[in-house]
This record gives C-alpha cells, structure tokens and sequence, in this order.
C-alpha cells in the first residue's frame, strides 16, 4: 500500500503535446479576437496585466515582510540563547533550522499569491524530505543525540567518561559526534546518537569522590597498630 503523498503525476509524452495543442488554441483565438475587435482584446490584456502586477506588488510585499520577520525570529532567539548560555553548537543549529522552514513556507505562500498551485509542489518537497529522512535514519539519529547532549550536558569538554567500551577526555562535541582522548592518547570519535542512547559514567561531574583502596595483611597482626594516626 503506498501513500498518497508518494504518488507524484507522470508526465507522459502525450500530456506535453496536448499542452501545446492547448497553448496554440489560445494564441490563434488571441489573435482572432486581436484582429476583429482590437480595442476590447487590448482594453482586457491591460486588465489582466494590471491584475497581475498588483499580485506580483503583493507577493513581493509578502516577501519582504516575511523575511524581515524571519530575521526579527532570529535575533530573539539568539539574545534567548545568549542569556541562557546554551552552546554555540546547538544554538547555531537550531537558528538554522527554524530559518531554513521558515524561509520555505515564506517560499511556498508567496508563490501561491501568484495564482500558481502549489499542491504540487508541497506534496514533492513532503515527499523529498520523507524520502531524505528514511536514507539518513543514522544521521538523523545522531543529530537528535547531538541535540539531547547539547541541552542537557552530560559531560562537557575536558571531562573524563567512560561510554561505549572507551574511557578518555572530551576534546570536543559536535552536533553528530564526540571525540574522546584516550589515556594512551588515541582519538575516539562516537556518535552521539549511540552515545547519549547508553550509559555514560563522568568521572570529573563531581570534584570529590570515594575511593577505595585493598590493603592485605597477615593473619593476627593487631590492624590497630598499622592504622595510621589520625590527624585532628
């Protein structure tokens, strides 16, 4: 069973024909109609170019409102992550994002106050990003680690963790992978969304921990007497 959203029109050979067939009606009526009565075909060609022209001024107008709007966007939410401290990283990505969608969908309106049906054109770009998303299922599980990392900082760089089978410090996050320096200075780069979906032990998270140290000794020695005194 397919979904609808996937079933683009094909365009055969014979549909191109008869838009021409159809093209070359309008043009032979146009210039009937141009030659029997010219002042009422030319008085209703100005008619339809000034209504046409008040739609491109509209579109336009749409246009420049929308992108100004979409960069007031942008600057609340950048003065909202820098008060907030958020990373540059997950900041930078974000912004992208919400520009990017907000830019199509700015797209999309403006060309639909052109009288062009953009049905079409809202069922390609669905069906191109369902279509980019099943292919880049990893990736785009690895961006969403990314993004929990960033938010909630399990770790930072220059801590010292234990995840996925390697222990090192953090050299850097991105918003697909982190890099780790092990204790034999190899670099180790893990996704994020393998990374953040396991179990990560932070060794720097907390300045003072517990250690445990095993001391053997023989049988009947006093333990009293090999306590170290303690300091008050």
């Amino acid at each position: 069973m397919k979904f609808p959203i996937l079933q683009t029109p094909v365009i055969t050979e014979e549909d191109i024909v008869s838009k021409a067939d159809s093209a070359k009606v309008t043009i032979e009526q146009f210039a009937s109609n141009l030659a029997t009565d010219p002042n009422t075909t030319l008085h209703n060609l100005l008619n339809d170019a000034i209504h046409f022209g008040i739609k491109v001024l509209v579109a336009i107008l749409i246009y420049v409102v929308g992108a100004w709007f979409i960069k007031h966007i942008r600057k609340i939410l950048s003065k909202w992550f820098l008060r907030r401290s958020t990373d540059k990283t997950l900041s930078s990505f974000v912004l992208s994002l919400v520009s990017i969608t907000l830019t199509t969908i700015l797209i999309i309106v403006t060309i639909s106050t052109l009288g062009v049906n953009t049905t079409s054109l809202a069922a390609l770009l669905a069906a191109g990003g369902m279509a980019i998303g099943m292919a880049m299922s990893g990736t785009v599980q690895n961006f969403a680690g990314g993004i929990m990392i960033l938010a909630f900082k399990p770790f930072k760089a220059g801590d010292f963790i234990e995840a996925q089978g390697y222990s090192g410090t953090v050299s850097s996050v991105s918003i697909v992978s982190t890099s780790l320096v092990t204790p034999d200075n190899k670099s180790v780069i893990i996704p994020n969304g393998a990374l953040f979906n396991g179990n990560i032990n932070n060794y720097s998270r907390n300045p003072i921990r517990r250690v445990e140290w095993l001391v053997s000794v023989e049988y009947g020695t006093d333990a009293a007497k090999c306590a170290p005194p303690l300091v008050g």
